[in-house]
């Protein structure tokens, strides 16, 4: 039975040797490169959309009046190109997968620490209208979250997530 093993593996390993010979490999000559970011990291293609770092400046929830924040950096959301958003609502922390197509957005499921937080119920209110956003625009130095609940509004900023 071992030599039987041994047979399967010595020709599996020939008809892989032998399709990828057959295939039409770029010339050895060519290196291949790719885009490098600061750090050493392998650079990822870019994504349209709102990825970057935020600090919420207004909060409108529908038929209310708007809430500007005293502390920005005390609620934040960063949004990556691998489709994370990462948000700090005062002394709570979430995460979701997102996803943007256009102007619009799907954030989901958002696992979040549940700690009271000085800035009670603004936290909640902050992370409940992230969760619902379903489009975004850039406006001037930043960014609008928007769902039928209402309207974020964050600049550009550090994320301390």
């Amino acid at each position: 039975m071992k030599g039987h093993s041994r047979t399967r593996v010595g020709i599996g390993i020939i008809c892989a040797l032998m399709s990828a010979a057959c295939g039409d490999p770029a010339p050895l000559t060519q290196p291949t490169s790719f885009p490098i970011e600061a750090g050493g990291s392998v650079a990822s293609t870019p994504r349209p959309g709102p990825i970057g770092r935020w600090q919420l400046t207004s909060l409108i929830e529908s038929g209310q009046a708007p809430l500007s924040v005293a502390e920005p950096e005390r609620f934040t959301v960063e949004l990556t190109a691998e489709g994370r958003a990462s948000l700090r609502a005062d002394c709570n922390r979430c995460s979701a997968p997102y996803e943007a197509k256009g102007n619009r957005l799907t954030v989901g499921l958002m696992a979040c620490t549940r700690a009271y937080c000085p800035s009670a119920p603004l936290d909640s209110k902050f992370v409940s209208l992230v969760g619902q956003a379903n489009a975004w625009r850039s406006i001037e130095g930043g960014l609008e979250l928007r769902s039928e609940a209402g309207v974020l509004r964050l600049r550009e900023g550090t994320a301390s997530n």
